[in-house]
């Protein structure tokens, strides 16, 4: 299995010119695409490949973002140079493949809600190596996800936007769509059941070290006030395990909470963003 998604990849970049990494998610979502019932395993591996590993640092850096618990900023590595990032990079790939990583505690903070005086939300600040790690499973999860979604979906997509839901809506609205029906889920990242949600997942990934690693994360626990607190259930807002794993989940509720797959096969212009 992972050779022959090696050799696909590798026939895909020589083929359509594209990068390893490109080449990588491009086979994974292809394959999913092709066999909706299809399992991946082999997953876990790719995450440690170095460059898996340097696209999610640049996408890190690129975002920038506080510390976490421990600290160590995006600034403190980078500063080093190119020697320092590598070095940094190389520990997590070695903890990754030695099966001795394991996520540190969320960084808890509280950040105004906007519109809303005297409201604020809470934002989970994964430590940067965390982060990175957590955007490598992004990177490699992603793709096999994507080839699942609606089209009327765009939150937490690529090349999807806030802007486009709403074009989406004008057109529909001048299309000569007069009621319109606006859901939303309470408190979506407070309530979200880390076993239903890995359930979901589980519906494309068989991988156990991938699922396992999930799991860490889901149950990293949250620091503030100088106490570490257990997580039953959610993911904190501002982690990228919520945006890279929430999609899944969310859509399963939404189809099944509104009916959205009846919206869409009866012409109904649905239009979803979380």
């Amino acid at each position: 299995m992972l050779m022959s998604a090696e050799n696909s990849a590798r026939s895909v970049r020589q083929a359509d010119g594209l990068g390893p990494v490109r080449a990588l998610q491009r086979v994974l979502y292809r394959s999913a695409k092709q066999d909706r019932k299809r399992r991946f395993h082999a997953l876990y591996d790719k995450l440690a490949r170095s460059d898996v590993m340097w696209r999610a640092w640049v996408d890190v850096a690129t975002n920038k973002g506080a510390p976490g618990v421990d600290g160590v900023s995006v600034e403190s590595v980078a500063d080093g140079g190119v020697e320092s990032v590598r070095a940094f990079l190389d520990e997590l790939a070695g903890q990754l493949r030695a099966g001795t990583y394991r996520p540190q505690p969320l960084r808890r903070v509280h950040i105004p809600k906007p519109g809303k005086p005297g409201q604020s939300r809470p934002l989970g600040i994964p430590a940067l190596g965390d982060r990175v790690i957590m955007t490598a499973a992004k990177i490699v999860l992603e793709p096999i996800f994507e080839a699942d979604f609606l089209p009327v979906s765009f939150g937490f997509r690529p090349k999807r936007s806030a802007q486009q839901a709403l074009e989406a809506v004008r057109v529909a609205a001048n299309g000569g769509r007069l009621w319109v029906l606006d859901a939303d889920i309470k408190a979506c990242f407070d309530e979200i059941d880390h076993n239903a949600l890995v359930a979901q997942v589980e519906r494309r990934v068989v991988d156990r070290r991938m699922l396992k690693l999930l799991r860490c994360w889901l149950r990293a626990g949250v620091f503030e006030g100088g106490v570490v607190s257990a997580t039953e259930a959610g993911t904190p807002q501002g982690s990228l395990c919520s945006a890279a794993h929430n999609p899944p989940y969310e859509q399963y509720r939404v189809m099944r909470s509104v009916g959205l797959s009846g919206l869409v096969r009866t012409g109904s212009a649905a239009v979803r963003y979380a």
